[in-house]
């Protein structure tokens, strides 16, 4: 499992890099999309950390439900900010980064939550 925090936590400190990137050849509006992409993950982080080092469930529920409620904000917010014709014509690439990011952070999380069952109910039988 200690494998799967640190690609979460590599993902976490990445993003923000890979949007200052867009930014630069003008793929993302402001510079405040890698901020944001840093805060949106920090904040599943932390929860994903104290879940995992204190064995806790209710945490990685936490951080699971910032994470998918993420992805379906996020597009919601690009297309109220940009309008339809920007965000489909030149915002794509930054929104599947952004998604796809996000959908990785859910399945790192769900197997350590399944991880986590599992050797709970192993500890449980013995």
């Amino acid at each position: 499992m200690k494998k799967i925090v640190l690609v979460f936590e590599i993902l976490v400190l990445l993003t923000p890099v890979l949007f200052l990137i867009y930014y630069k050849y003008n793929l993302v509006c402001l510079p405040r999309a890698s901020v944001s992409s840093f805060i949106f993950g920090l904040l599943p982080f932390i929860f994903l950390i104290i879940g995992y080092y204190f064995m806790n469930k209710t945490h990685l529920y936490i951080a699971l439900s910032i994470l998918i409620t993420e992805c379906i904000v996020t597009p919601l917010i690009m297309i109220k900010r940009l309008g339809w014709e920007k965000f489909h014509n030149d915002r794509l690439l930054a929104f599947f980064t952004f998604e796809i990011i996000e959908i990785t952070q859910i399945i790192l999380v769900l197997i350590v939550l399944e991880r986590m069952m599992r050797l709970k109910l192993q500890t449980s039988m013995e």
